[in-house]
């Protein structure tokens, strides 16, 4: 049977178990983490603009 009385939570269990289909990779992280990430990025791109600015202008 698919939906045993025995598991508390079955579909989750199931889900975590199984290896995706289609080959596609799923990355769990915290929304700190995201967080972090997203300020990094941003900070590079501005730091990267500022230089990009600063060559051309000569």
């Amino acid at each position: 049977m698919r939906y045993t009385p025995n598991r508390k939570y079955p579909i989750t269990q199931m889900k975590r178990n199984s290896q995706p289909m289609n080959g596609e990779r799923i990355l769990d992280i915290s929304i700190g983490t995201a967080a972090g990430l997203l300020a990094v990025t941003f900070l590079k791109g501005l730091f990267w603009g500022y230089l990009i600015r600063k060559c051309r202008g000569r």
